[in-house]
């Protein structure tokens, strides 16, 4: 049984399907058709809905289990796998800092 959440596949089924019965809808007309159909008053209500039923991103500068403590340092062009060495070149002072006091501490440290 498909909910809310499908909505978007709802509204590309019944395009599709009413298309092969030469009726044309617009992508928004078909989206706010399956609103109606499930109740709600128009698309932007489904929409929040939607949105709602989604787990929260996290928040940035929010840690969770897994990176509590863990710091994490952006990189770009590089790929690292487990064991594997690589130079880092740092251009901000801020990092720099945090990869000193790191190094200086228990190599897990923060900032």
């Amino acid at each position: 049984m498909r909910d809310f959440r499908d909505a978007k596949a709802m509204a590309h089924s019944l395009r599709e399907a009413l298309k092969a019965k030469s009726v044309s809808l617009t992508h928004s007309e078909s989206l706010e058709l399956v609103a109606r159909t499930l109740g709600l008053p128009d698309w932007n209500h489904l929409a929040a809905r939607i949105e709602s039923s989604l787990p929260p991103l996290m928040p940035t500068g929010a840690t969770n289990s897994v990176t509590a403590g863990i710091p994490i340092v952006p990189m770009r062009d590089l790929v690292v796998f487990p064991q594997m060495v690589a130079p880092i070149f740092v251009g901000r002072e801020k990092t720099r800092r945090a990869i000193e006091r790191a190094l200086a501490t228990d190599r897990r440290s923060s900032g």
